[in-house]
This record gives structure tokens, C-alpha cells and sequence, in this order.
């Protein structure tokens, strides 16, 4: 990458961090399911909160919002997309983490143990199973390896913006607009038995909770 497009990636992550920030500040939130985000947080465990990659800017601005940006330690592709990530969750206050499994797979993995340490120490984090490409819903085991490595509390959501601009990508990319009405989806949380190492049983009920509460905030949107 080349210093020009570098430099041009870090002012498109600041374009994103203005526009996050303009429209949490003018949004107005509904949450449903308070009491599991209560319940996750009464266990003890590290939060992981897990969506589809739809979901994933209006979660930002949720957490931002609402939970504390600087409490997160956040895994971010680890390709030349991490400049603009990378500045957003920094402008945030989050710690940000580039995994690229792909390029430099042992770099990756001391990565992840550092977010999985971190979680240990109390942060939060959150991950998108079916990101960063797609496709979309079909979920990558990672969520399960990391929840269970830092015995979190999985708390599945949905997202529904009114009105909202949608990407047409892979994944329908929901973009809330300025002043628009947010709706939060929480599922129970998943507590996983730090006695089970079955990843595989983890996923699956990960990815039934992430289908269901993902299909309830599209029943709201009809």
C-alpha cells in the first residue's frame, strides 16, 4: 500500500468515526431484551457479543453509545481494510486487533491470544461469524474457539434501523441514517460449559440464536 492510499484510508476511518458519532448522538434506541444483556453481565464472564455482519455498524454505534468503546478489545481483518478500522475503533477508544489467518497465520494466532487474555482481565469484544466476506449466515468457527478459550457469555443480536440505507453486498449491510429509530435485538445469552470442548455443538447454538433473533428484527421491519 502506498503512503498516498494509506493516508487516504486513515481519513476514511475518520469520515466513519464522525458519521458513527453523528448518529448515535441523534438516534433514538430501543432495546429488547435488556434483562439477558443483565443476565450476561451478572455471570462474571467477559462479554462476547456476536452478529451477523449486516448488524455490525449499528452495533457499533449501539456499543459506543451505550457500553463504553474503551472497555472492547476488538478483532479487525488484518488486510489493508484494518487502516480504516483501525482508525475508527481507535477514534472510539477501543483496542483493535488485525488477524489476517490468511497471510500471516502465527502472527495471527499471537493476536488472538492477546484478545482472548484481555477478555480474561474483563474487556468485552465482538465478532461477526460470518464476516469479514461471507457468506453471509454461514458462520465461521472462531466465535466458538474464542468464547470457550475465554469462558464468555455469548450475547446473541439483531439490529433495525428506520430509516436505513442498505449496502447491496454480500451481506445487505444495514447504514442508519441521521435521526433515525434503532431497535436492538437481544437474545438469552449463551453460557458455554467450560467442560465441553465439542466447538462444533458451540456453533450450532450459536448460529440457531443468531437465526432467530436475527429473523424476529426482520419481522419488526415488515
Amino acid at each position: 500500500m502506498s503512503k498516498l492510499q494509506h493516508l487516504w484510508h486513515k481519513i476514511e476511518g475518520e469520515a466513519l468515526y464522525r458519521y458513527n458519532r453523528l448518529v448515535s448522538g441523534t438516534a433514538r434506541w430501543q432495546v429488547d431484551g435488556q434483562e439477558n444483556i443483565d443476565k450476561a453481565k451478572a455471570s462474571g464472564r467477559p462479554l462476547l457479543w456476536t452478529y451477523w455482519h449486516e448488524h455490525v455498524t449499528s452495533f457499533i454505534m449501539f456499543g459506543d453509545r451505550f457500553e463504553k468503546a474503551k472497555n472492547f478489545s476488538v478483532i479487525m481483518v488484518g488486510d489493508e481494510r484494518s487502516t480504516i478500522l483501525g482508525r475508527l475503533g481507535t477514534r472510539l477508544g477501543a483496542n483493535m486487533y488485525g488477524i489476517d489467518m490468511q497471510g500471516n497465520p502465527v502472527a495471527s494466532g499471537r493476536m488472538l491470544l492477546r484478545v482472548i487474555q484481555a477478555m480474561k482481565k474483563g474487556r468485552q469484544t465482538i465478532l461477526a461469524p460470518d464476516g469479514p466476506d461471507g457468506p453471509a449466515h454461514e458462520p465461521k468457527g472462531g466465535v466458538a474457539y474464542i468464547a470457550r478459550k475465554a469462558e464468555a457469555a455469548i450475547i446473541p443480536i439483531a439490529t433495525h434501523a428506520t430509516p436505513a440505507y442498505h449496502m447491496k453486498r454480500w451481506d445487505n449491510h444495514e447504514v442508519a441514517l441521521p435521526f433515525s429509530k434503532i431497535r436492538i435485538f437481544i437474545a438469552p445469552p449463551i453460557m458455554p460449559d467450560k467442560k465441553n470442548t465439542d466447538d462444533a455443538s458451540l456453533l450450532q447454538e450459536i448460529t440457531q440464536a443468531l437465526n432467530g433473533i436475527h429473523l424476529k428484527s426482520k419481522r419488526y421491519s415488515e
